[in-house]
């Protein structure tokens, strides 16, 4: 009797990987021998957010709001500094930020992360802060709020500091169903 194993496995005998190497064949057990039970590691799940990763180069950020920004007409609504604080405190800092600025229905606010480049011994030292900021923002909890983040204008810290754009939430969610008029 034919099992669906083999025939799987008469059917894909000759393809290839896409990287081109070919993955070593399993040895077959013998007639009448039990077969052996593989058992493959569980891995956690893991959450795959579907938005690109946030960078510095302004991508997604609204060029309306950008214009603004450049011209004074609009300034951040928010600002968080985290000059001289450790990395796990600016960590937690930043997603309190952004959690209260969400709730808050802020549009961009503005992180001050400082430069990270100085000079120790003739060493240039870069800052830890600024360097982790993008990881903290592409966090799947986090990246659901943020829509862009964007280098800052020099007028609000230059580049040592980011405007970030948030989401709005939906009109639907921020009004209550008992404030509309029943008829």
């Amino acid at each position: 009797m034919v099992k669906d194993a083999d025939i799987f496995a008469a059917a894909m005998a000759d393809v290839k990987r896409i990287d081109g190497k070919r993955r070593a064949a399993r040895p077959q057990p013998e007639k009448g021998a039990a077969a052996p039970v593989v058992r493959r590691a569980v891995r956690p799940p893991v959450a795959i957010s579907r938005e690109p990763e946030l960078s510095a180069d302004g991508s997604g950020f609204d060029r309306d709001v950008s214009r603004k920004l450049s011209r004074r007409q609009l300034a951040p609504e928010a600002t968080i500094d985290l000059h001289g604080m450790t990395l796990a405190a600016a960590e937690g800092a930043v997603t309190r930020f952004l959690e209260r600025a969400v709730d808050r229905d802020l549009r961009v606010v503005l992180v001050v992360t400082g430069k990270g480049l100085r000079e120790e011994n003739g060493r240039t030292i870069t800052g830890r802060i600024r360097s982790e900021f993008f990881g903290w923002l592409n966090r799947t909890d986090i990246r659901a709020r943020v829509r862009a983040v964007r280098a800052a204008h020099a007028h609000h810290g230059g580049t040592g500091a980011f405007y970030v754009l948030l989401r709005r939430r939906s009109s639907a969610s921020s009004r209550s169903l008992r404030a509309t008029p029943q008829r």
